[in-house]
């Protein structure tokens, strides 16, 4: 083998590793989810995503009188962001300008919670010790039940009914821990 044969085979080598380390991290960078998919916070049906749907439907007035008033300050909240966004990307940068728009982002945030943890406060004194249980797992676990196809679904994490009925949690001792 000449020494252009060994340098030709090198670089094919060396571009071969290099794209299976760029698939790799592309693979990777589009299949991890992050913590949060949503740049604000969503609101606050998610305390009752994983109650029966009669209860969702009993609490329903609740939540659209939540969204009629978040509504527009989560507008208001996403406007600030995307000024603040421009601003930055702007070709003249104007300091000033940039201060006042985080300025109103931070005044648009603050209020936003504000009445984000007030409503959050009504609906839970609106729900029983279990339901409120419920909401807290949702919160630990980050999202809704999944059913063992992982579709989004009431069951437990392995499909059984989150309370109460034949399989419910504390029915039987859980499965033996898994060794990876």
């Amino acid at each position: 083998m000449n020494r252009s044969q060994l340098i030709l085979s090198a670089l094919i080598f060396s571009l071969a590793i290099n794209l299976i380390f760029i698939g790799g991290i592309s693979y990777r960078a589009s299949n991890v989810r992050p913590m949060s998919q949503r740049p604000f916070p969503p609101n606050i049906g998610w305390a009752v995503r994983d109650l029966s749907e009669i209860r969702q439907a009993e609490l329903e007035p609740i939540l659209e009188q939540s969204n009629e008033q978040i509504g527009p300050m989560r507008t208001e909240m996403f406007n600030a962001q995307r000024r603040v966004n421009e601003l930055m990307s702007s070709d003249s940068y104007d300091a000033e300008a940039l201060s006042e728009a985080f300025s109103q982002l931070r005044s648009a945030s603050i209020r936003y919670q504000q009445l984000s943890h007030e409503q959050t406060i009504a609906l839970l004194s609106e729900l029983t010790e279990e339901e409120r249980r419920t909401a807290q797992e949702f919160v630990q676990r980050r999202g809704p039940r999944r059913d063992r196809d992982g579709r989004r679904g009431r069951g437990g994490p392995d499909g059984r009914p989150p309370s109460g009925g034949p399989g419910a949690p504390g029915d039987r001792p859980p499965p033996p821990p898994r060794d990876f």
